[in-house]
């Protein structure tokens, strides 16, 4: 499956049934959200066409060709513009260039944006949960609420996140699926499902 195949409707639905048969399981609020890119890298674009037109003036510099000196300025001007253009329109060059670092915090701070934007701390327990996933990354964050104990978080929700983030790096939906669906018997041993839990939060892919 390519990344859009993450945001087709029929992937939307499927993935909406999986949560809510997590939910069955446990009192936890599991919201799954899906964007595009987490960031667009404005930076890095602007940092390729710099150096297109480093590399443009140094040719004209110090090559063999003379140049006039009145253009000079204006061809490095338009070396800028085209090398960052380019790279702005070539996603996968453009991850190439970003640091996987930098990939990461960005996702990371998407993802704490998202939960706020999405009123997952509104829930009555605090025990809202969002996966979220960034498809130009190629990787995927779970953001806990507090009232989600933290060995729960430290130990089977971090190994569910390694198995989330490599489905969506490798644009597995199908094991992508699985792995949320662990998220339900990981988190009922700790936090079951309640005969008065109410469903608080939307279960459709935000």
């Amino acid at each position: 499956m390519s990344e859009r195949g993450f945001l087709e409707p029929a992937a939307k639905l499927r993935a909406a049934e999986v949560v809510r048969a997590v939910e069955r399981q446990t009192s936890v609020e599991l919201v799954v959200a899906v964007r595009r890119r987490a960031s667009h890298y404005v930076v890095v674009s602007l940092a390729f066409g710099a150096l297109c037109a480093l590399a443009g003036f140094l040719v004209m510099w110090f090559g063999e060709t003379v140049y006039d000196v009145r253009t000079i300025p204006l061809d490095v001007a338009l070396s800028f513009v085209v090398g960052t253009a380019f790279v702005a329109s070539v996603p996968t060059l453009r991850r190439i260039l970003t640091p996987r670092a930098l990939r990461l915090r960005a996702v990371r701070r998407a993802g704490e944006a998202a939960f706020a934007a999405l009123g997952i701390d509104k829930t009555s327990g605090r025990t809202g949960v969002l996966v979220y996933v960034a498809l130009f990354e190629r990787t995927a964050v779970l953001v806990p609420d507090r009232g989600i104990p933290q060995p729960l978080v430290a130990g089977p929700l971090a190994a569910i996140r390694e198995l989330l983030a490599v489905a969506v790096e490798r644009n597995d939906f199908e094991s992508f699926l699985t792995a949320l669906g662990r998220v339900g018997p990981a988190s009922g041993a700790v936090l079951p499902r309640q005969a008065n839990d109410e469903n608080e939060l939307c279960d459709n892919v935000a």
